[in-house]
């Protein structure tokens, strides 16, 4: 891995600092908060751009749910490593392999990762805190012929109220073959608002369960809340009701 071999070169302190891209400390950002790879693109891409006054080397991969290195995806990003200076642009290029197995009854979701690790410049010292930052966002993979749309989905999310362990919980089931990301989630119930803190994105085919703020039991209500779609922008939609 080019890291490595960059703490072998330098004697410098390397904090490792993983970020989202919307971060402002990043001086390399990526055009887009998600990537959609339909099966019919022969590649998918994204521009990433030096918005800083410094020189970046720049590392790109795509991984899965684990973040795990080692884990084995059926994507590659190129160009892998590459340099860029202020206000240079590259496009990196996501491409799938042949022979992948992913599922074609429903969308997949996997990660695209760029690290940007500062130049040192001659006469620079060795002892600088140099802070390399990972920028991280999702890959969703669209078979072709999927039933409905996104928005189609969003509509057909049911809710429930779950007790569980003295606390209240929204359950949320999707029955669609689409990735379903929220923004915002809260119940309003009896004069009470009940917040989801960071809803997790829900996956076809499934249900995922939010805990409630607040100890008020729901009972009936309705459901308030916002998604994120294929450009990155929040959708308020209209209140459900939660069973």
């Amino acid at each position: 891995m080019f890291l490595h071999r960059y703490l072998a070169r330098y004697t410098s302190i390397l904090v490792i600092t993983a970020l989202t891209s919307s971060t402002a400390f990043a001086g390399v950002m990526i055009n887009k908060t998600r990537i959609i790879y339909s099966e019919n693109d022969k590649s998918a891409t994204s521009t990433l751009s030096n918005v800083s006054k410094d020189n970046y080397a720049v590392q790109v991969w795509v991984n899965g749910a684990s973040d795990r290195s080692d884990e084995k995806v059926p994507f590659i990003a190129t160009p892998a490593l590459f340099r860029l200076a202020p206000s240079e642009d590259q496009i990196v290029k996501i491409i799938k392999l042949p022979d992948n197995g992913l599922p074609k009854d429903r969308e997949s979701v996997f990660y695209f990762n760029a690290q940007e690790i500062p130049s040192l410049n001659k006469g620079q010292s060795d002892n600088k805190l140099t802070i390399a930052i990972r920028s991280r966002i999702k890959l969703f993979y669209r078979p072709a012929g999927l039933v409905g749309t996104p928005e189609d989905a969003v509509k057909k999310i049911s809710w429930q109220r779950i007790n569980q362990g003295g606390k209240s919980w929204l359950r949320a089931t999707n029955n669609t073959p689409w990735h379903i990301s929220f923004s915002e989630v809260s119940v309003i119930s009896a004069g009470n608002k009940l917040v989801v803190k960071d809803p997790a994105m829900l996956a076809p085919f499934s249900h995922s369960d939010y805990l409630l703020s607040g100890n008020a039991a729901v009972q009936q209500g309705k459901v308030s809340f916002s998604t994120i779609n294929d450009y990155g922008g929040i959708q308020q939609q209209p209140d459900s009701l939660v069973n």
